[in-house]
């Protein structure tokens, strides 16, 4: 009887652990809506996240169109990805770092400027 618990026991952790990829895409899955502040004035955004833990995509619309996102990953809590921009002839990175917390995700953008925060609300 001891080895089935223990075979039993082995068996969930093995089942919880397959399926914590997938619910942790789940908390950064959908449409989340922002208006972050710029040195040219505030900008209305949407960011949207779609795939799996260990296959996410994303974009963001905002004034200048849709852009794709580059790595997009979820992990121990952080979601990263990079956006590149081109500006006159000038090809430049941004990199997104955000904790999500239910409905509230906070982000943190590096830009050859500096950083510069603001949070976006799942959308409706």
């Amino acid at each position: 009887m001891q080895k089935i618990l223990t075979v039993t026991n082995v068996a969930a952790i093995a089942i919880l652990a397959l399926a914590l990829p997938v619910l942790a895409a789940d908390e950064v899955a959908g449409k989340w809506e922002a208006s972050v502040e710029t040195p040219r004035g505030t900008n209305d955004i949407v960011m949207e996240f779609t795939g799996s833990a260990d296959a996410l995509e994303g974009t963001i619309t905002g004034p200048q169109g849709t852009s794709e996102l580059e790595d997009v990953a979820y992990a121990d809590g952080t979601l990263t990805f990079k956006r590149t921009l081109s500006r006159q002839g000038n090809s430049f990175t941004l990199d997104y770092s955000a904790t999500v917390d239910g409905d509230t995700m906070n982000v943190t953008i590096s830009t050859p400027r500096g950083e510069r925060t603001f949070t976006a609300r799942r959308a409706a």
